[in-house]
């Protein structure tokens, strides 16, 4: 009986969520045998360049720490759980470092590799794929021409850390890795600095600039104070097509949800109950009632949600704008100031987004509608999942002191350096190696929402069928599945689908082969 050969391409949190559900498939299926590849460039598998356990200390998650959990089941320690031998305590509603995070991350792979049961062998490779084509009923994976039966592309952001960019003495195509991209050479103290972007990549690109750089804020009663190191920018300017900001995420301890759980609960059977009807469109049933849902919660008059987000993304913010958006967004945040329909509309789509995720994955929607899908998803990015209340208490203050400045939105500011801010959006726009080599060889397709469609089980739809042993999970699929910007292992199962799929592919192959 043959081994199983493996590929998991990029190993970062996905590659250790479907790594950890193979090693619990073949736990149950020990008569066959597995050889895994695990092929991860950084030095730290399970958390990737993303969660570095190395980065800077100032970049947060976007993500409190009690809902961050490696394990299914109860096999393994929660986020807080772990932290519990750390000398720092950490609370639910904490956003802690993202580095802390990685370092679960990479202890949690570890913990997979040594608990893998003995018919799985795991092979490491310190590389990056440049390819992966087909050769007969195999893959092989380049540029080493590892011959496999399944590879798992894993690979997040595809735009990585844009190794490939150009990268100029006043040009810097990413600020990460940071250590790297924003050193006081490169943004030399006291210059001035443009920053395309407005969003959460701006958010980590100002805190390195400025707190990174030995800047102190201390919490004050109505934010922060910022205590300058000498180190900074003079001046550090945001533009963006749109000027609209991102909303604070709200502080958990400090504020009152104005609906209890029984409201959330009537709105969610009623949704339900709309994504059941096999015509139900997002144009023209989901989103009116989530408009809809967004008046009941603060009791407002109907129609009142839908004018707020018809004139917001009509809108092109000015510097005041921008100014009394984040001070209203923080406030909200901090528990100082009543509820708007930012706010509620935002609560809306985050607390029916499971919902929102199973019926839209794996759908190809007209594409009307996926084009107002789309537009809507873009700005409920900024209301719904900004950054932690503190983190804009901070840009506030930065920017009362002027060291951020509102008022070159168009892009127009001259500067000594400039500095990419964005991250190529998710799903199958800007596909980077090896992903965009299948997609030229016409073993991926791409959706109506953008995404690489797979199937449930994580297999590559091609336009004539599925992909044998090709299965792609995570950022390039976004559209196909929606969401994929989650440490949250309970949002999506198609790890533990793929891992199935494996094992069962396997059982069926071994009952084919001749007996000796």
């Amino acid at each position: 009986m043959s081994d199983t050969e493996i590929a998991i391409v990029g190993c970062g949190p996905k590659g250790l969520y479907a790594l950890d559900s193979l090693c619990e498939a073949a736990r149950r299926s020990p008569q066959h045998c597995f050889t895994v590849h695990i092929f991860e460039p950084s030095a730290h598998p399970g958390a990737g360049p993303i969660y570095d356990p190395h980065q800077p200390e100032v970049l947060l998650m976007n993500f409190p720490a009690g809902l961050i959990n490696a394990w299914t089941g109860g096999r393994g320690p929660s986020f807080l759980e772990w932290a519990l031998r750390s000398p720092k305590p950490v609370d639910a509603g904490d956003y802690v470092p993202r580095a802390h995070v990685g370092r679960y991350l990479f202890w949690s792979f570890e913990r997979v590799v040594a608990q893998a049961p003995s018919n799985v062998r795991l092979i490491r490779h310190k590389t990056r794929v440049d390819a992966v084509t087909r050769n007969g009923d195999r893959w092989h994976i380049s540029p080493q021409n590892i011959p496999v039966d399944h590879v798992l592309i894993t690979t997040g952001h595809q735009d990585g850390f844009r190794q490939s960019a150009t990268e100029t003495r006043d040009h810097i195509p990413s600020p990460f890795p940071i250590d790297r991209r924003l050193t006081q050479t490169a943004v030399p103290p006291n210059s001035t600095v443009r920053c395309k972007g407005f969003a959460l990549t701006f958010i980590d690109t100002m805190l390195a600039l400025t707190e990174g750089r030995g800047g102190v804020f201390t919490l004050s009663a109505t934010g922060y104070t910022y205590t300058s190191s000498g180190q900074e920018p003079r001046r550090i300017a945001p533009f963006s097509r749109s000027g609209r900001p991102m909303r604070a995420k709200v502080e958990a301890a400090l504020f009152t949800q104005p609906k209890d759980d029984a409201f959330w609960d009537e709105r969610r059977a009623e949704l339900s109950h709309i994504l059941r009807a096999p015509n139900a469109t997002f144009t023209h049933h989901i989103w009116p009632a989530f408009l809809s849902f967004s008046d009941q919660v603060l009791g407002n008059p109907s129609g009142t949600s839908a004018d707020f987000f018809t004139h917001r993304t009509k809108t092109t913010f000015t510097a005041d704008e921008i100014r009394q958006d984040l001070r209203i967004g923080y406030d909200i945040a901090m528990g100082r100031r009543a509820q708007d329909s930012a706010w509620a509309l935002a609560e809306v789509w985050r607390r029916c987004y499971p919902q929102l995720i199973n019926w839209i994955s794996h759908r190809e929607i007209a594409p009307d509608d996926a084009l107002h899908f789309r537009q809507i998803a873009a700005e409920m990015e900024r209301l719904a999942f900004g950054p932690p209340a503190q983190n804009i208490g901070k840009l506030i203050t930065l920017e009362q002191g002027g060291i951020v400045s509102f008022d070159h939105m168009s892009g127009e500011a001259a500067a000594d350096v400039t500095i990419n801010a964005t991250i190529l959006p998710a799903g199958g726009a800007e596909l980077a190696a090896p992903l965009d080599g299948l997609l030229r060889d016409e073993h991926l397709s791409i959706g109506t929402l953008g995404g690489v469609r797979v199937d449930k089980n994580a297999h590559a739809v091609t336009r004539d069928g599925i992909a044998k042993g090709l299965s792609i999970i995570g950022r390039a699929t976004e559209g196909c599945v929606l969401g994929n910007d989650t440490l949250s292992r309970s949002l999506h199962d198609l790890p533990e689908n793929w891992a199935a799929a494996v094992v069962q592919n396997a059982r069926q192959s071994n009952a084919l082969e001749p007996s000796v």
